[in-house]
């Protein structure tokens, strides 16, 4: 291994063992990337260990934030991963514009179809779910199953804290930041997704990022902006929500809130019984 492990907790160096016998194994891998921590610490593994055998691919859709799409393209940069785009419109497909419960499963079939027709022959696609996800309401996992795609953190056991462990280990601290999902996730099960929409949240969003609200989430309910945050920054948030209440009206909020049960992931998921 290009890297001493001996100063990894048992658990990740055992992890990282594995992960590396997966890369040479595979020998030739094409990541979904995303920018967010997981993915990254893959596609950073996929560099180490089989240099001559990986890509990366950056998927630029309605669901990604612009700010999400600068990052990623930064790391990349920052850290010399060979790297892909493709855009994809994923409010064509009509069961991702519906956005019934199942919606992330039809989205990430979009998705994932999409990126395994960019993918050489015999090359492995891979994404970056972790143990972690096991927990949270992920329709789109069996998607991922049907089309063949590979977990290979999963299947090595990282969890979130293993994965900031090891980025820490190769100097890339600097992608240890909290998770950011897809903009689709701020709007209730069974309401129409529109690209209006989706841009409304992005930029309401903005506005609360650049007003120093770190982990948080617009969720949409038609002309009512409901703010999540940790819940020690709720009294802040009050504060904030006053300051930026109009800048938010001229999106076309009437009603602004502050959730007092704080940021939930996944907290418009409705599970179909």
């Amino acid at each position: 291994m290009k890297t001493d492990i001996g100063i990894l907790l048992p658990e990740t160096a055992r992890a990282l063992e594995k992960l590396q016998r997966y890369m040479l194994e595979s020998r030739n891998v094409l990541v979904a990337f995303s920018g967010g921590m997981d993915s990254s610490l893959l596609a950073l593994a996929a560099q180490r260990f089989i240099p001559d055998g990986y890509q990366t691919i950056l998927v630029d859709s309605e669901f990604m934030a612009a700010s999400e799409m600068r990052i990623a393209r930064a790391t990349a940069i920052r850290h010399g991963l060979k790297l892909k785009e493709i855009k994809i419109r994923a409010l064509d497909e009509p069961l991702v514009a519906a956005n019934p419960a199942l919606r992330c499963y039809y989205c990430k079939k979009t998705i994932f179809t999409r990126i395994l027709a960019e993918a050489e022959p015999q090359q492995k696609v891979c994404e970056g779910s972790i143990t972690d996800d096991n927990t949270d309401y992920r329709p789109g996992k069996i998607a991922l199953k049907e089309l063949n795609i590979c977990s290979p953190l999963l299947d090595c056991g990282f969890s979130k804290a293993m994965v900031s462990e090891v980025l820490q280990l190769w100097g890339a601290a600097n992608l240890i930041r909290s998770a950011q999902s897809c903009l689709a996730t701020r709007i209730e099960t069974d309401t129409p997704i529109e690209a209006a929409i989706l841009l409304k949240i992005e930029k309401g969003e903005e506005l609360m990022h650049e007003a120093g609200l770190t982990n948080c989430r617009l969720r949409h309910h038609k002309n009512l902006a409901r703010i999540e945050v940790e819940p020690d920054q709720i009294h802040r948030a009050l504060d904030t929500a006053k300051y930026l209440a109009q800048k938010l009206k001229e999106l076309g909020y009437q009603h602004i809130c502050i959730d007092i049960d704080g940021y939930r992931k996944g907290s418009m998921n409705r599970p179909k019984n």
